[in-house]
């Protein structure tokens, strides 16, 4: 009997400093399976910092090297004088957050990614790429690709320049210019893009005949507690800071299981759909305290970074995230008939 031939992809959710705890459990795998990433799968997705951790992957950059970026940069690049003073400091950093200008700096994270990604651009990626991004100036969401049949756009454009855009989140890192398009971060729409990932596939491949179906790994960044029951109605945009974002990336994720759930019972695919979650067991009360996508503190890094991996651990030695491991990707995107 003939082997199916399944297009794999790897999705990465975004969420700021987490993505430190996503880059762990794939550590974790590419140790457990003695590989690179990039050999095994033919799509890489990524959103914000999931975006940045994708185009990792698709560099082949070791990813214990990506957890040592978040362990050495995720402290410069969510630094802040004001943190230093504690509550009074993160009140004052709150209203700057609020009505002044953006958090953070954009200088600090442009330093980390070019002392990563140098020069490189879109065209020296392994793999084909789904990076999301809002352009403002269109008011429209926009993928970074790379380039294949009749796309052009994106190949020259810079691994740093489009890390940059997907995770130029609002209110916490400046807008990103591109080419004259204003840029924000792709969690806008897809915080977790698993849907970008196989719409591109429904777009390209599914009508080629050469796949028999879809195989999608997909990674959480470090969950929380979903629930929250503020003591007031009428809240601020202060009031609301972390957890307007929590709010949206998580209903969004949801809402995406939920699609995808109802597609797949559907029973109306003419190919094979597999997703499998990988996602942490439920935080502790105590855990979930220094769990922010901006807190960089010590604490916080050791939560992400042992909590990553465990959930790799755990994860390795489960039959379907092996099965991802068996085989190799199967289409380069330097050979690909356009």
């Amino acid at each position: 009997m003939e082997q199916k031939k399944n297009f794999k992809i790897l999705c990465i959710d975004g969420g700021g400093i987490k993505g430190l705890y996503s880059a762990q459990v794939l550590a974790k795998f590419e140790e457990s399976f003695n590989t690179r990433l990039s050999d095994h799968f033919d799509l890489i997705c990524g959103t914000s910092t999931g975006g940045i951790i994708a185009l990792g992957v698709s560099a082949k950059i070791p990813m214990k090297d990506v957890v040592e970026f978040y362990e050495n940069y995720g402290p410069k690049i969510f630094a802040s004088k004001w943190k230093r003073f504690g509550g009074v400091g993160n009140l004052v950093l709150g209203f700057k957050q609020a009505i002044c200008t953006s958090k953070y700096s954009q200088e600090p994270i442009r330093e980390a990614l070019t002392s990563v990604f140098g020069s490189r651009t879109i065209s020296e990626s392994h793999n084909f790429l789904c990076i999301p991004a809002y352009n403002l100036t269109d008011a429209s969401p926009r993928i970074f690709k790379r380039d294949y049949g009749s796309l052009n756009q994106d190949n020259n454009k810079t691994y740093v320049d489009v890390a940059l855009a997907t995770s130029a989140a609002p209110t916490y890192f400046p807008i990103k210019e591109i080419n004259k398009f204003d840029y924000v971060d792709g969690g806008l729409f897809a915080n977790n893009p698993v849907l970008v990932g196989l719409t591109e596939y429904l777009f390209k491949w599914a009508k080629t005949g050469e796949f028999d179906g879809v195989d999608i790994l997909s990674i959480s960044s470090c969950e929380k507690s979903q629930g929250w029951s503020p003591t007031k109605r009428k809240l601020s945009f202060y009031k609301w800071k972390d957890n307007i974002f929590d709010c949206y990336s998580n209903g969004q994720s949801l809402t995406e299981t939920f699609f995808l759930r109802q597609l797949i019972n559907s029973g109306t695919l003419n190919f094979d759909l597999n997703i499998v979650r990988v996602a942490n067991k439920p935080l502790s009360s105590q855990q979930e305290k220094f769990v922010n996508m901006d807190d960089a503190s010590r604490q916080s890094m050791n939560i992400l970074s042992s909590i990553g991996a465990k959930t790799g651990v755990d994860f390795k030695e489960k039959e379907e995230v092996k099965a991802f491991f068996k085989t190799g990707k199967t289409i380069n995107p330097e050979d690909y008939g356009k």
